[in-house]
């Protein structure tokens, strides 16, 4: 049966990006009728917004003067981000689906159940084709925050001062080796660097491919979910469709050529979706601009629905 209460956080921003449209994602998933889908399902269903597309939408910007681009106002919107998922999550709600927000988002949505549950182990399923560790003092990255994304949720050198704030009370990271299966990696990929994928091996993090993903999606879900659930209490899924090759679905914002269809990847999400510690759903980086008429978004409404009609 479906959860009896879901809370949808809208992140309607572009702030983190190279270029706009993702800001739109929300307003898409609403046309293509997730709430009464939702409501039909058994669920009830309240919508919150998150950020304003004012304050978190795309914005000219150098990297100065800490290598990144818009700092300051992506520290504010993630700072929205925090108070509006811990504030909504005194009601105690089922679960969370977080509809638009950037990969960037990531350490304010964990800060923020960590401290809705100072005393349970919050755990993250990071499907997506990135490992995002990049750092402002990369020669060759884009400056581009939302690709700093694990940098910021472990906290290793090289993290901005402005996203040390999202953390556990004790001012620890909130993802460790321990506590975060990356799922759908694409190794092949140019944006993970050598020394980014060494960095995951050399400090033991949970990684499965996108290749290994795609030839046994939901085998690979279960064995990820078995190794996480037994480490943690409670397990936010983080979805970034960029995971999904774009020869088949280009919904994302930037294309990774992952070989990882659609279907694969649902069915593996499915599998995350019906643990019964997962409390939140992150969908990430879709872009309408890529999808006219919306067919793509559509489906992945449905897919979402259905996994969670089986929670």
């Amino acid at each position: 049966m479906s959860p009896a209460t879901v809370q949808i956080i809208n992140i309607p921003s572009d702030i983190g990006s190279i270029y706009a449209g993702k800001s739109r994602a929300p307003a898409a998933f609403k046309s293509k009728g997730l709430v009464p889908k939702l409501e039909k399902s058994g669920s009830m269903v309240k919508e919150h917004e998150a950020v304003s597309t004012s304050s978190a939408g795309w914005k000219k910007s150098s990297r100065l003067p800490n290598g990144a681009r818009n700092e300051v106002a992506t520290v504010d919107a993630c700072k929205e981000v925090m108070k509006t998922i811990y504030e909504q999550l005194k009601e105690q709600p089922d679960f969370q689906l977080i509809i638009g927000g950037e990969c960037l988002y990531c350490p304010a949505i964990l800060s923020a159940y960590s401290k809705a549950f100072p005393n349970k182990r919050i755990g993250l399923v990071y499907i997506d084709a990135d490992c995002d560790l990049y750092t402002p003092d990369d020669t060759n990255s884009s400056g581009n925050i939302a690709g700093m994304t694990l940098t910021h949720l472990t906290l290793r050198n090289g993290a901005l001062d402005g996203m040390k704030q999202f953390s556990r009370d004790d001012g620890s990271a909130v993802i460790d080796n321990s506590n975060i299966v990356l799922f759908g990696l694409n190794t092949a990929s140019e944006a993970n660097k050598r020394e980014h994928l060494g960095y995951l091996f050399d400090n033991n993090f949970h990684v499965v491919t996108s290749s290994a993903v795609q030839n046994a999606p939901v085998t690979k879900a279960r064995e990820a979910l078995r190794w996480l659930e037994e480490r943690v209490d409670h397990i936010i899924i983080h979805l970034d469709v960029d995971v999904i090759d774009p020869g088949e679905f280009p919904l994302c914002n930037v294309p990774n050529w992952t070989g990882l269809g659609f279907e694969e990847c649902m069915a593996a999400l499915k599998v995350f979706l019906k643990s019964e510690k997962a409390v939140a759903l992150s969908v990430a980086e879709v872009n309408p601009d890529h999808d006219p008429g919306l067919e793509m978004t559509g489906r992945l409404v449905d897919e979402i629905v259905e996994g969670l009609s089986a929670i």
